[in-house]
């Protein structure tokens, strides 16, 4: 097997213009040879089988005003609150370019294998704030049910920790093995899981390499 650096070198050569994903170690390594670094990120996971969540954690207090419900509205109707959620100064503002086109990003969301862990935080009759949970390809802890996006507008506090909390219940009642999720390097967020009994599994960096590449990443 290549040492790290030859396969650093290996992929910079034959990869021009590609976006590729790796542990920070060889990550720094790319970025060393020339790539841009676009995404740091860890990995986490959180066992329900065998840990499974608190029993009153189904039905969380949420915040006055708040309504915990299923994802069951239209992707159009969480575009502003996901808007809100990333502001400039956001870790993920800086590290994810935002998307051209939140409302058929968020669609393809509710439209892809959408886990019954799922959920929007409602105030009156807008909604404020939400979890996404798809399938993702492969096994836990890398893979299988996944935590895609977790989002709420700031202006209304005290929606993530609820949503999260709902989320665990209702995907260990669901027969879920786990749930994981990608944090970005820097994001409060991750307090939050660890918190609630999420763990580590990988320390990842995604960056562009350089050159020009003429077919699909």
């Amino acid at each position: 097997m290549s040492d790290p650096d030859t396969a650093a070198a290996a992929v910079l050569a034959q990869l021009p213009g590609w976006r590729v994903a790796a542990d920070a170690a060889f990550g720094r390594r790319l970025v060393s040879g020339g790539a841009v670094p676009r995404r740091r990120s860890h990995a986490m996971t959180r066992e329900l089988a065998d840990d499974p969540p608190p029993h009153g954690w189904a039905t969380p207090d949420a915040p006055h005003g708040i309504r915990l419900t299923p994802a069951d509205r239209p992707a159009a109707a969480l575009v502003r609150a996901f808007g809100a959620a990333f502001p400039a100064d956001h870790p993920d503002f800086a590290a994810m370019a935002p998307p051209e086109n939140p409302e058929r990003e968020l669609a393809a969301l509710l439209a892809r294998d959408l886990l019954p862990c799922s959920g929007l935080a409602v105030q009156e009759d807008a909604v404020v704030g939400a979890i996404l949970g798809n399938a993702q390809s492969g096994a836990p802890p890398l893979g299988g049910p996944w935590i895609t996006d977790l989002f709420r507008d700031p202006a209304v506090p005290g929606t993530g920790t609820p949503l999260l909390r709902r989320a665990l219940a209702l995907g260990a009642a669901h027969g879920l093995p786990a749930l994981g999720l990608a944090v970005s390097h820097g994001n409060p967020a991750e307090r939050l899981f660890a918190a609630h009994g999420f763990t580590a599994v990988l320390d990842a960096l995604r960056a562009e390499l350089p050159g020009t590449h003429e077919g699909p990443a």
